[in-house]
């Protein structure tokens, strides 16, 4: 199998066209509002955000097949990387084909395994070949970022504290002091102030982190001990 992305962000669609095919529309997204409802790669939940006076704005969460940006071209087809077929997306497709609409997305994906954390808009057209339908593509913006945990963080694809973050920071300190009282025995230092003080140095100058620290790190006492011992023997 394919290593999996995760994919969330913002569907704009025409108002409009919606209010043509509300009930259409409104049957789709309920699709992936039930859990067992979804695309092997594609959606995996939708909500109506917002609805302005020009567009209706649907957030999503998605399963990219590698990256979601190679599962965008088979959203809205007619049948392909579907465990389930929605009944009402081959009907979606084909108006919005015969309407010549388009649909903007914003989107971040995040795939830890092959390091990618990139945020994208992208135009996506309903096309026809061969009497079924596909998606294709436009990349408007494209932005790689680095792959850290502090812009993990600051991106919302995983959970934890930066340093720069006055609120995060504070929780940060909070954790930090639990963490060590109750693992007091695994930690080299003697007192908490030394130990607080090597941890903010290993976020702050450790390249993977840069000033964050993803939750799971901490998760594991005895691994995060380990990192932290040889990220401040390399510094």
């Amino acid at each position: 199998m394919a290593n999996i992305s995760s994919a969330s962000g913002t569907m704009y669609i025409d108002r409009t066209f919606y209010d043509r095919n509300k009930k259409l529309i409104d049957n789709w997204i309920k699709f992936y509002q039930t859990p067992q409802n979804h695309d092997w790669y594609g959606f995996s939940y939708i909500e109506i955000e917002k609805i302005t006076e020009d567009e209706l704005w649907l957030r999503f969460f998605g399963d990219g097949r590698w990256s979601w940006e190679n599962t965008l071209e088979r959203v809205f087809a007619s049948g392909d990387f579907e465990s389930q077929f929605n009944l009402y997306k081959t009907e979606l497709t084909k108006r919005l084909y015969e309407d010549k609409q388009s649909i903007l997305m914003e989107y971040k994906d995040y795939e830890p395994g092959y390091e990618i954390l990139v945020e994208r808009e992208a135009t996506l057209n309903a096309e026809k070949y061969k009497g079924k339908y596909y998606t294709e593509v436009i990349v408007d913006t494209d932005i790689d970022i680095k792959y850290n945990d502090y812009n993990k963080v600051a991106t919302g694809v995983e959970e934890g504290y930066r340093l720069d973050n006055e609120k995060e920071c504070k929780s940060l300190l909070e954790y930090l002091k639990d963490f060590y009282y109750k693992n007091k025995d695994m930690v080299s230092e003697n007192d908490y102030r030394a130990f607080k003080k090597d941890v903010l140095t290993y976020i702050k100058d450790d390249n993977e982190l840069k000033g964050g620290i993803c939750l799971f790190r901490l998760e594991d006492p005895g691994m995060f001990l380990d990192d932290l011992e040889t990220s401040l023997e390399i510094v």
